[in-house]
């Protein structure tokens, strides 16, 4: 993909895509079922395979590890927001921190589970490659975004949109691992002002 040019997420348009989708989504769902009730780490792919009722092979067709059903998260966020998304055009940063709100919302329910799979998501690298390839919904998303942003004037248009998802995802990413903010340090609502405030303003005092 070039500067300028956004590719959206789409629904699966054959049979079967719309199979490997299903059964990277019935994955997911056994995955996160098992990590609730016992904990990500006390998980193995072994019993995830039972409960969703897949070969190992499968498992690994999908994730290369239980570290990259995070970006299945991800691409959940980004269907779910769209299909609620209002048809009105909305200006890019009020849908930008609508985006993040919801992903923050969509969060909320598997906190603790999401945390240590996000963790352990960027300190993988077969995650991390898999993720280029197969996690692009939610990244690619915030580009359509930022790009309509720009063409509209409501964003600068210096800015490659590739590099605007990546820096709201990255920071996004270490706050919700846990790596920024300890436990009680900040409440929510004071996060989320910085993580705006940064985004759309920077570091620099306002002149």
């Amino acid at each position: 993909m070039t500067t300028g040019e956004v590719e959206t997420a789409a629904e699966p348009s054959t049979r079967r895509e719309r199979k490997k989708q299903q059964t990277r989504r019935g994955i997911y769902d056994a995955a996160m079922a098992l990590f609730r009730d016992r904990g990500f780490d006390a998980v193995t792919v072994e019993s995830i395979c039972a409960a969703a009722d897949v070969a190992r092979g499968t498992f690994f067709h999908h994730f290369p590890s239980k570290a990259a059903l995070a970006y299945e998260f991800g691409n959940r966020v980004a269907t779910e927001f769209s299909k609620h998304r209002a048809d009105s055009p909305t200006h890019a940063v009020a849908e930008l921190q609508a985006l993040v709100d919801f992903m923050i919302e969509s969060l909320v329910a598997d906190r603790g589970v999401l945390q240590v799979m996000i963790r352990e998501f960027f300190s993988n690298p077969s995650a991390l490659e898999a993720a280029r390839e197969r996690g692009r919904d939610f990244p690619n998303l915030i580009e359509e975004i930022v790009h309509r942003g720009q063409l509209r004037g409501e964003l600068r248009r210096g800015i490659d949109p590739r590099l605007a998802s990546a820096m709201l995802l990255s920071t996004a990413s270490a706050i919700l691992s846990g790596s920024v903010f300890q436990p009680g340090e900040l409440d929510e609502a004071q996060i989320r002002e910085q993580y705006f405030d940064l985004t759309f303003h920077g570091l620099m005092e306002a002149s």
